[in-house]
């Protein structure tokens, strides 16, 4: 998964229109990554701790912002469109073989 995330980011990942890519702007190989600018104007980073979880590995996302919290809407937005890359993009990429 570190992998994925740090060196093939560009690899997986699909933008939406007007989503900045993200940098990575920290990280300790194996198990934690700083993404930064991204998916919301609201959300100034994204980190991920990932973890091994028997023969493959589980992650947790956390997106921090610049105010206390985020709008309904706004929030709601995040969290699905973290889920689609995280719990989907991402997954379908460490899955399946590549060059």
């Amino acid at each position: 998964m570190y992998e994925a995330v740090v060196d093939d980011l560009e690899r997986w990942l699909s933008l939406l229109t007007g989503e900045l890519p993200p940098q990575v702007t920290a990280s300790r190989r194996p198990d934690a990554v700083l993404l930064s600018p991204w998916v919301e104007c609201a959300v100034t980073a994204v980190e991920l701790s990932i973890r091994q979880a028997g023969r493959g590995s589980s992650m947790t996302v956390l997106a921090y912002g610049d105010v206390p919290e985020l709008p309904d809407d706004a929030r709601r937005w995040v969290r699905y469109r973290l889920g689609t890359i995280f719990g989907e993009a991402l997954r379908v990429w460490v899955d399946e073989p590549h060059d």
